[in-house]
């Protein structure tokens, strides 16, 4: 082989280890940037505390007394409303990445699936402000909920689209979703024991 076929093969070898560095540094620096090869994030869930509960327990702590309130429901002729659509609420807020201990991966499909849940119960507080002869304090609660929903989905949609948010960015604007998701939960369960 020539010295000219030598130089070639080593320039083409050098370019490939400079495009396999770089897709590299984009992938880790970078996860949901255009090169980066697995475009998912690992969230590492925030062990906050709020009255000295993690928010996992006060979750299934609401859940629980939840399910008593759906099985005496059940029971009634005309169903409350509020507490048959309150079945379709909850997912949103038992996501794994909320609630589990663990580090979970976050790719743009699960924000998809997030920004599509978070819209499906949006529309279940319209219908129930539509259907449910609520008092004007029980639907301020609501509307409120319906606000707040709507800046988690802008908040969804700022991480969905953000190509170029760094690694500290995005464990940021996670962290500050997570913020959103609890409290959206609150502000729900404030409205839920209002209004039955």
């Amino acid at each position: 082989m020539s010295l000219k076929g030598k130089r070639i093969i080593v320039g083409i070898g050098g370019l490939s280890v400079l495009i396999i560095l770089f897709i590299f540094i984009m992938t880790w620096c970078y996860p949901y940037s255009p090169f980066s090869v697995k475009k998912n994030y690992v969230y590492q869930h925030n062990k906050v505390l709020h009255n000295g509960k993690t928010f996992k327990q006060i979750f299934n702590e609401f859940k629980g007394s939840y399910e008593n309130d759906l099985k005496a429901d059940l029971n009634n002729k005309v169903p409350n409303l509020t507490i048959d659509r309150t079945q379709y609420v909850l997912p949103i807020f038992e996501q794994d990445w909320l609630v589990s201990k663990d580090s979970i991966p976050i790719d743009k499909m699960k924000l998809d699936t997030m920004l599509f849940e978070v819209k499906q119960v949006s529309e279940i507080f319209l219908s129930l402000l539509v259907q449910v002869d609520y008092t004007s304090e029980q639907r301020g609660y609501l509307v409120n909920n319906i606000k707040d929903l709507l800046l988690l989905e802008e908040n969804i949609i700022q991480l969905k689209n953000g190509s170029y948010l760094s690694r500290g960015e995005l464990k940021r604007g996670f962290r500050n979703l997570s913020t959103e998701f609890t409290k959206n939960f609150d502000s729900f369960v404030t409205f839920y024991e209002r209004s039955h």
